[in-house]
This record gives C-alpha cells, structure tokens and sequence, in this order.
C-alpha cells in the first residue's frame, strides 16, 4: 500500500462507526453483506480501513501475499494479469460497489491479479481472515460470498472464450460494448483507459488495436475524440462481437 493516502473525507470515515456500515456496505445493490446481522457488521468494520488511492497506484499487486479484500466505494481500477515480457491482460474494471479479493482469498492469500487505480479511488480494505471467520459461522453470508466469486469465476470464463475464439474485430467489439454498458452505462463515456489498456483488454498489440478502432471511425460505427468514445451503431458493433 506504499503511497497511498487517507484523504479528509477518509479520515473523517474512520471516526464514525456506522459510516462504512451503511455507505461501503448498502449503497451498492450487488452488495454481498446485506445477510450480516449488526454485531457482525461491527465486527467486519472493526479491523478495516479507509484507503484513498491516487491515479496509477497500485492497490494489490501479483504474487505477492495479502491478508485483505477491497470493497470499491468510489472511483475506477483495472483488473489485470501480468504476463511475460511485459505483456498484460485486463480482465475487468473494477467500479464502485464491487467487491475484491485478488483471487486469493480461499487460496493461501496469494493474489492472482494486479489491481491499480484508473482514477482516485476510494475503498475500504478488510482482513481476510475477518470474512473467513463469518464465511463459517453466518450461512446466508458463506452463500453470497460463494456467488460472488462463481460469478466472478463465469465472467473470467467467458471473456476466456472471447479471447480465444474471436477475431480482432469481435473482441474490439467486446470491449467497447462492456465498457459502454457495464461501466460508464452512458454513450458516449470518457475513459482513463490508455489505447495500450484497451489493446491489453482484447488481447491484442496497442498497434492492431488503433488499426481496428480507424476501421470503426472508418466504417461509422463509433466516434472518439481524445478519451471520449461515442457507439454510434451497437446493433452493428453487437454482430461483429457474436459474429467474432
């Protein structure tokens, strides 16, 4: 966690006990603690803390071991595998309300995944032991937990056959449809990701990728200027993606 910081709206967080109860925990329709009873939400807040990341920091890094989760209150991060070479795979974005645990909380705490800030991010860090804990006193909350991650699972799976079995195109396609609906959810968005994250996305060199982007613009699919990207055809843009 070097260089990252506890701003004013963070510190002032850590003083109030019911604010990471009801704003980290509720706010978010997907939560997974919404099965806790008070005394347990006062145990898992109890041990946590309130971190801001600033643009470019890192949150949780591969390989190495972690004793915490990170529930995202605010602010957007990606998701990433570190390969060979230099070479990454943007898995997901992480946005507020999401829940994350590196893949390695029923796995010896080792995280499987790199998480760095997009933007400022503002999130709450929670021993893991603390979850493992309620996982196997509080039933409800063990079930939740496991949809989560079977969730998180099925998506890695998915965009795995993405990867694999489409063309340059369909996978181009594929990331600019789950980043106009599953992120920012408006047209057009504005994005921090880089053309390299957005290569590293659809499994491909920063150089295929803005070749494939010209045919778009080229082809009156999409528009972008500078970070914003406008859909103009997502009936199109959806068959090249199921097309591959």
């Amino acid at each position: 966690m070097a260089g990252s910081t506890m701003d004013k709206g963070c510190e002032n967080c850590t003083k109030i006990k019911n604010c990471c109860t009801k704003n980290c925990f509720f706010e978010s329709e997907a939560n997974i603690f919404q099965q806790l009873e008070s005394k347990e939400l006062d145990f898992l807040i109890e041990g946590k803390q309130q971190i801001c990341y600033k643009a470019g920091e890192t949150i949780i890094k591969q390989n190495t071991t972690s004793t915490f989760v990170v529930c995202m209150k605010s602010g957007y991060a990606k998701v990433y595998v570190e390969g060979e070479k230099g070479k990454n795979l943007v898995v997901k974005i992480a946005v507020n309300g999401d829940f994350i645990s590196g893949g390695g909380l029923f796995n010896g705490n080792v995280q499987h995944f790199t998480i760095s800030a997009l933007t400022d991010v503002d999130c709450c860090l929670i021993d893991a032991s603390t979850l493992t804990k309620l996982f196997a006193e509080n039933n409800r909350f063990a079930i939740d937990l496991l949809r989560n991650h079977t969730k998180q699972n099925n998506y890695l799976l998915t965009k795995m056959v993405s990867l694999t079995q489409k063309y340059m195109p369909g996978r181009v396609a594929d990331t600019l449809l789950y980043l106009r609906k599953e992120i920012y959810k408006q047209n057009p968005f504005t994005t921090r990701l880089t053309r390299l994250d957005l290569a590293e996305m659809s499994n491909m060199t920063k150089e295929s990728l803005v070749r494939i982007l010209h045919q778009f613009k080229d082809s009156k699919l999409i528009k972008t200027q500078q970070n914003t990207i406008e859909l103009l055809d997502e009936d199109s843009l959806l068959s090249i993606s199921k097309n591959g």
